[in-house]
Parts: C-alpha cells; structure tokens; sequence
C-alpha cells in the first residue's frame, strides 16, 4: 500500500507528500517541517499538527493557530475555526480524534 511508504524529515524538504503518507510517519517527522513545507486541509491540521497527542517535542508543543494560518494561506480562518470545533465536540464524547494503531511501528527505529 502506498500510505506505507517510511519517510524522514528531510524528505519534507524535497517532495511533497499525499496525507496517508504524512498521518503515517507522523510520530517521526516534525510538525512544524510538515507545515512549513506540505500543502495541507484545515482538517489534517487540526488532527496532527494542532493536536498535543501528536506533539512530541517542546517545539512542535509551540505550533499555534496563528502559525498554521500564516504557513498555510490557502486555509482561512473561518474554515480552520469550524474545524477545531468540530472535532472538539468529537473529542469530548470519544477522547481521540483518531485511532492511530502504528506507534509502536517507530519506537525501534
């Protein structure tokens, strides 16, 4: 399957990844070089890069609203406001916004 494909952060710099590929490597990559450097939806934003269970470092734990606005032109504030509260409400009943099963892919990595 394609979303399988193992990149690194490096790789960010050179190519441009589909979503699959990126929710995939997410707990290996930065946050802040997927969204300095991916074209992403308002909803991959609010899912992984402005979502503290994806935050591993002090850094990405940075990210803000404003960033995500300001790196990504093309999600307005509306649109990226709509989204945070939607799965807001879909965190309060389920606890996560999704089930993420291949964390323990990258721990011995």
């Amino acid at each position: 399957m394609i979303h399988t494909i193992k990149i690194e952060t490096v790789d960010l710099k050179t190519q441009h990844y589909t979503q699959d590929i990126l929710k995939y490597n997410i707990y290996k990559l930065s946050l802040w070089e997927i969204l300095r450097t991916q074209k992403l939806t308002a909803e991959f934003c609010v899912k992984y890069i402005l979502n503290n269970d994806f935050q591993l470092t002090e850094e990405d734990e940075k990210i803000s609203v404003n960033d995500v606005l300001k790196l990504q032109p093309h999600i307005s504030e509306e649109e990226l406001v709509y989204t945070i509260n939607k799965y807001s409400i879909i965190r309060r009943l389920f606890k996560r916004i999704d089930s993420f099963p291949n964390f323990d892919e990258f721990l011995d990595e």
